[in-house]
């Protein structure tokens, strides 16, 4: 039987790279614009309350998930001229969503009546199943195998916006942190009801098949430990210091977390559009488009994070005075301790990235079990001695150690992609900014906030800029190359 649907357009790694930077840029305002209000608003422990309920709705989610976020975008990926295959694989995965997240909503369901520390929260809990069963069942994975990125980044923009405009309306005083809750909600799940309705038009559910669940099931064996794994040592932190802190500890901490959130997905706007590109180009055998790839992300990576994880250093002060206020201090270490994560962690997906479209998923898995075997011990340890700075060591470390591990495991691709960057130039200018930037800070003095922002943060900027030129460093330089071209 013929199809006739229209199949969706396939834009350049450009134009992606484009859209996920705007998706990115978006995500990054959302925080910047709301952090301030909403910190002074709820202070500690309001905000603390809703950042530690979706850390644990996080952890059940991704088991419910069962690792189809990044199993799904390989295998639509790989059928995705195919509608009437592209079809099948779409049913077959939404079934199996289906189950497991029946199974695992109905535990959820007992956790937060039966654990004390969840019952206190147990209105939150509540309303954010709703988000559980959305993040499900969002689809987003289909969309990313198909590289519809100019409608993700649209869709995300809209609802940002419509949150924000929830958030003013609705949250002016402590006891609003419920409703702030509901406005995170919908800033954040309510675009997955448009993927919901916006599938029938892409996926045809009309065709007869005989649906397979068997051999996903047995591919998807590794993925779900592998994504359960990552998932949750990503949010240790976070659930380690609700338990054995208290939520005003949490409130200080999620602030560090936020900022350092939105700076690892400004510097994975490009990694983020990777996996369909690679998983296409694996299936097409063309193993050098993958190297390249690689090394050109790996370098961007470099760039990004050396500036960002420098500036933050530098101005942590006036960041956390700007986004949390007078409250918040006591963020301003671990926001500094922190900050390295930003560069393990995006490395980290890039060559995971790299697994996953090399059917690499048992290394994967492993890998991230380990990693999350760390990021417990390093929790527990570390906030005992150290309470909220102790949370943010243990998440540096545990990126720390998933990075050594894969690079250890991955030595050969490694050392393939390295001859194309420029990683020892950057480390250098990146150190050798930062030590010029404080001894400028030193003799400018001014009072944390935003002129010493503004100021300090483009005096580095400045430096690192130039000595990258001065380096020759390949990623500046050929953006230098493509502009006197134009």
């Amino acid at each position: 039987m013929a199809n006739h649907r229209k199949k969706p357009k396939i834009h350049s790694v450009k134009f992606n790279v484009l859209m996920n930077m705007l998706l990115t840029t978006s995500q990054m305002l959302f925080p910047l614009i709301t952090l301030p209000y909403v910190s002074r608003i709820l202070s500690t422990f309001g905000t603390g309350a809703v950042a530690y309920v979706q850390s644990v709705v996080l952890y059940f989610s991704m088991v419910a998930l069962l690792g189809i976020q990044n199993y799904g975008i390989k295998v639509c990926a790989m059928v995705r001229d195919d509608i009437v295959e592209l079809s099948k694989v779409v049913k077959e995965l939404l079934v199996i969503l289906l189950v497991s997240t029946s199974i695992v909503f109905a535990v959820y369901l007992l956790s937060i009546f039966l654990i004390p520390t969840f019952s206190q929260q147990r209105t939150l809990f509540l309303i954010f199943s709703v988000g559980f069963w959305l993040s499900s069942f969002g689809v987003e994975w289909f969309y990313q195998a198909i590289e519809q990125y100019g409608y993700i980044t649209v869709r995300n923009i809209v609802f940002k916006f419509i949150g924000l405009i929830l958030m003013f309306l609705f949250v002016h005083q402590s006891s609003d942190y419920i409703v702030y809750g509901i406005t995170v909600l919908v800033a954040g799940y309510g675009m997955n009801i448009l993927n919901l309705l916006r599938l029938r038009k892409l996926v045809d559910f009309s065709i007869r098949q005989r649906l397979e669940y068997k051999e996903h099931l047995k591919a998807m064996f590794w993925y779900s430990i592998a994504s359960i794994s990552s998932g949750m040592y990503t949010q240790t932190d976070i659930v380690a210091l609700g338990f054995l802190g208290n939520i005003n500890m949490v409130g200080l901490y999620q602030l560090v977390a936020k900022i350092k959130n939105v700076l690892i997905k400004a510097v994975n706007s490009v990694g983020n559009v990777m996996l369909p590109r690679i998983s296409y180009y694996k299936a097409n055998g063309d193993k050098q488009a993958i190297i390249n790839l690689m090394a050109k992300n790996v370098n961007f990576i470099g760039v990004v994070s050396g500036a960002l994880i420098g500036g933050t250093v530098l101005c942590s002060d006036s960041v956390v005075q700007l986004m949390g206020g007078k409250d918040f201090s006591g963020s301003v270490v671990p926001l500094m301790l922190a900050v390295p994560a930003i560069l393990f962690s995006s490395l980290n997906i890039a060559l995971g990235n790299e697994l996953i479209a090399d059917s690499r998923e048992r290394e994967w898995a492993i890998l991230n079990v380990i990693g999350f075997t760390c990021s417990v011990v390093y929790a527990i340890t570390f906030i005992y001695f150290f309470g909220v700075a102790g949370a943010a060591i243990s998440n540096s470390l545990t990126e720390l150690t998933v990075l050594v591990l894969r690079c250890s495991r991955g030595k050969g691709f490694i050392r393939q992609i390295l001859p194309q960057t420029d990683y020892h130039k950057i480390g250098i200018v990146s150190v050798v900014s930062v030590f010029i930037a404080l001894l400028l800070k030193s003799q400018l003095a001014f009072t944390p906030g935003f002129i010493s922002l503004i100021v300090n943060g483009c005096c580095f900027m400045g430096i690192y800029c130039i000595g990258l030129v001065l380096a020759h460093e390949l990623f500046v330089a050929e953006m230098i190359h493509s502009i006197i071209k134009r």
